[in-house]
């Protein structure tokens, strides 16, 4: 199965620019309540993924001064989250998304174009194994 079939659009989905200042980044996310968000360059190409714990080390380990001249993409990440190709197959990313809150999906360019959430997967694979249960029943 195309993963096409799972992908929230980047139209629907928060996400950073590297630009942007750490001071918006971080009302950004406290805002959506999300715990990670994907970060983009200038282009539009997917970068990284910024979390909760990437800003608490930031905030700890600087001034207020500091932070106020700080964007997004000069801050640390402790995890590289990977990113899938939109013409992947489900069998590529399983692994990511059991690890992951979300996978970020790049066109062949490296442009963000969405994310797969892991709670659509697992909503997808428990409706297909009941399918599979109440086909068995009949």
């Amino acid at each position: 199965m195309n993963i096409s079939f799972f992908l929230k659009p980047k139209a629907e989905v928060s996400y950073l620019s590297a630009d942007c200042s750490v001071r918006q980044a971080l009302d950004n996310i406290m805002q959506s309540g999300f715990t990670a968000i994907p970060v983009v360059d200038p282009k539009g190409r997917y970068i990284g993924t910024i979390t909760e714990g990437d800003f608490l080390r930031l905030v700890l380990s600087h001034t207020s001064e500091q932070l106020d001249h700080m964007t997004v993409g000069e801050v640390p990440r402790r995890i590289r989250h990977q990113s899938v190709g939109i013409d992947a197959r489900m069998e590529n990313m399983i692994d990511l998304v059991s690890a992951q809150n979300f996978v970020p999906i790049t066109d062949g360019r490296g442009m963000f174009c969405g994310i797969i959430t892991r709670r659509d997967v697992i909503q997808f694979l428990r409706d297909s194994c009941n399918k599979s249960e109440a086909a068995a029943l009949k």
